[in-house]
């Protein structure tokens, strides 16, 4: 199928969900509480500060992470490329465009392998998704959310317990020593077309084994990062609303939303998700949200990852000339 009409198709899909969207909402008294005169201008400022920051820990980790392969990336190449990829992350291409645009820089940069750089940015996504499962997981047994007698609740629960369950599994068959490992990519490096490309990429992402402080402090950076995107979308809240679910019932609203951000689509599931969830949660001194709040708040947390994308191709576009490839190195000194 050609490019450009899987492009069309994603962006149609995103259009017709967000129109959707607004469309119930409108059917509801939710849009017409919203009035700029009464935000709370310093929450909202707030959500946006813990979503830079978060967003910049993932960079901070994919640091690490490409280190951990023996490659050299100072942290200003790391901004820069971890920025150019998330403003990619938000277009219809999703994820894949961003991690893409990621890995062609660091090779030009780096004189890095193209699996070896490819193997970072896989590892980064695998360990991001893994901690928001594991972390949902204990958020959902923390606050009793499990005990919802709600279908959406137990269909929540359980899928977020099954992906953690997966993910374990995987993580564990690539990470943990085995015997049986190389005899894997031996078998896969006989696969036609592709098997080549896939062993490699497999031999650079064992690599990662002999890192175990590496992988250990990219976990803890993790769980920092999904606390403050919690953080962020509760302040979002409270901007808007005054008054929202506690801190900790945003921890669980977080990762299960985010669970249907997994698809590669940069926009749509992350509000569907919050507008059927946050009805599932108390509020103090007012009615718990109703339909078309989830989506208000969806869309003001997605305005703020638009924002820090701005901030952060200012920070592409205005940073000092890098410091020359590995190649021009070599070729310098050679002239000299």
């Amino acid at each position: 199928m050609p490019k450009s009409l899987i492009f069309c198709a994603k962006l149609a899909l995103i259009i017709l969900l967000f129109s959707y969207l607004v469309w119930r909402a409108l059917q509801g008294a939710a849009l017409q509480e919203l009035n700029v005169k009464t935000f709370y201008w310093s929450f909202l400022l707030i959500g946006l500060f813990f979503n830079l920051l978060s967003t910049t820990l993932t960079i901070i980790r994919w640091k690490y992470l490409v280190e951990a392969l023996r490659a050299s990336l100072t942290m200003s190449d790391a901004l820069r490329f971890g920025f150019i990829g998330f403003l990619f992350n938000l277009s219809p291409v999703g994820i894949v465009g961003g991690d893409a645009i990621k890995v062609v820089l660091l090779v030009k940069k780096s004189g890095i392998g193209a699996d070896r750089a490819t193997a970072s940015v896989v590892i980064d996504r695998l360990i991001g998704l893994y901690v928001m499962f594991l972390l949902g997981v204990f958020a959902v047994f923390a606050t009793g959310f499990y005990q919802r007698e709600e279908p959406l609740a137990k269909f929540a629960t359980l899928g977020s317990i099954a992906l953690f369950l997966a993910s374990t599994i995987l993580l564990a068959l690539l990470l943990w020593p085995s015997s049986r490992q190389n005899r894997r990519v031996t078998l896969m490096a006989k696969l036609p077309l592709v098997g080549t490309v896939l062993a490699k990429l497999a031999n650079a992402m064992l690599e990662y084994r002999k890192s175990k402080k590496v992988l250990l402090l990219s976990f803890i950076i993790t769980v920092f990062v999904h606390l403050g995107f919690s953080v962020s979308l509760y302040f979002l809240a409270r901007g808007l609303f005054h008054a929202a679910p506690s801190l900790s019932n945003h921890v669980v609203l977080y990762c299960l939303a985010n669970v249907g951000s997994i698809i590669p689509l940069s926009a749509g599931p992350l509000e569907l998700f919050l507008d059927e969830l946050y009805p599932l949660f108390p509020i103090v001194a007012r009615a718990s949200f109703q339909v078309g709040h989830g989506m208000a708040i969806g869309m003001a947390y997605r305005l703020t990852t638009v924002l820090v994308a701005m901030v952060g191709m200012g920070y592409y576009l205005t940073s000092r000339k890098s410091l020359p490839t590995q190649q021009e190195d070599t070729a310098n000194k050679a002239h000299a």
